[in-house]
C-alpha cells in the first residue's frame, strides 16, 4: 500500500511539472498574442489616428481609444478564452484519468481565474502603453494624401 501511495505522490508531482510548464507557456501566448494584435490593429488604423489628429484630437484621446480597443480585444478574448480554458482543462483532466487508471477531476479555482484575468489584463495595458508611444510618430501628413 505504501509502494502505491509513494507511486501516485510521484504521478502526480510529475503531472505538476507539466501543468507549471502550460501556465508559463499560456502567459508567454498572452503577452505574444495580445502584442501582435494590438500592433496589428494600430498599424491599421494608423491612418485613422492621423485623421483624428488633424481634426483636432489630441495625443491624449487618441491613447484613450487605443486603450479602449485593446481591452474591449482582452474582454473578448476572456469571456471566449474561459469557458474554452475550462474544455481544455476536462480534456486534460479525462486523457490523464484515462491513461493513469486513477480519476483526476476539473476544478478551476476562482483564484486562479482571477489570476488569469489580472495576467491578461496587465498585459493588455502594458501593450496599450508600448503602442501609445508611438502614437507620437504619426504622420498627420498621410492623412491628407489619397489612397494608394
Amino acid at each position: 500500500m505504501e509502494d502505491q501511495r509513494t507511486n501516485a505522490l510521484e504521478l502526480i508531482d510529475s503531472f505538476g511539472g507539466i501543468i507549471r510548464l502550460i501556465i508559463v507557456l499560456g502567459i508567454m501566448l498572452v503577452v505574444v498574442i495580445l502584442y501582435n494584435l494590438g500592433a496589428l490593429n494600430f498599424t491599421e488604423r494608423t491612418r485613422d489616428y492621423a485623421t483624428l489628429r488633424v481634426l483636432g484630437f489630441h495625443r491624449r484621446e487618441i491613447r484613450q481609444l487605443v486603450m479602449r480597443e485593446n481591452l474591449m480585444t482582452t474582454g473578448v478574448g476572456w469571456l471566449i478564452g474561459i469557458p474554452l480554458g475550462h474544455w481544455f482543462l476536462e480534456q486534460y483532466t479525462g486523457a490523464l484519468s484515462l491513461e493513469s487508471h486513477m480519476i483526476f477531476y476539473p476544478y478551476l479555482a476562482t483564484s486562479s481565474l482571477i489570476m488569469a484575468s489580472v495576467i491578461a489584463v496587465g498585459f493588455s495595458l502594458t501593450t496599450t502603453f508600448l503602442l501609445g508611444r508611438r502614437i507620437k510618430n504619426i504622420d498627420v501628413a498621410s492623412a491628407l494624401k489619397g489612397v494608394e
